[in-house]
């Protein structure tokens, strides 16, 4: 019973659409973590190597702007293409979506650390400088 509840919702095009709309909020704040732990020019600190060589190239934000493009882009149009199968759809998105919010929130705790390590850093330049 709760196995046919699941498929069910699972099958809804209404929850693709849900989701797709979460999964693309989920990338803008990708986006923005990401500017926040990158910028103005760390890319040692991006983890993926093949975003790492594209923003590298193309640098910050502009980089980041044509990788979540491109990706969103494929991903859209691969949806747009099999949306009629909406449970396979709904099964791959709502797994992106979970590690999306995983990596959001691990890309703003590492923004927060490295904002509060330049402060301290700041902090002591400006005091090593007041004592001389």
């Amino acid at each position: 019973m709760i196995y046919k509840a699941i498929v069910t919702l699972l099958c809804s095009p209404v929850l693709m659409w849900g989701q797709c709309g979460l999964f693309l909020f989920l990338n803008i704040l990708d986006a923005h973590s990401t500017w926040l732990v990158l910028k103005p020019d760390f890319y040692h600190r991006e983890r993926n190597p093949i975003a790492r060589w594209i923003f590298r190239k193309l640098h910050l934000p502009r980089g980041i702007i044509i990788f979540k493009l491109i990706l969103l882009t494929l991903l859209g149009w691969f949806i747009w293409h099999w949306h009629r199968d909406s449970l396979t759809i709904n099964i791959g998105v709502l797994i992106g979506n979970l590690l999306f919010i995983i990596v959001v929130l691990h890309n703003y705790r590492v923004a927060k650390r490295f904002h509060l390590q330049d402060s301290r850093e700041q902090a002591f330049l400006i005091k090593l400088k007041a004592e001389q």
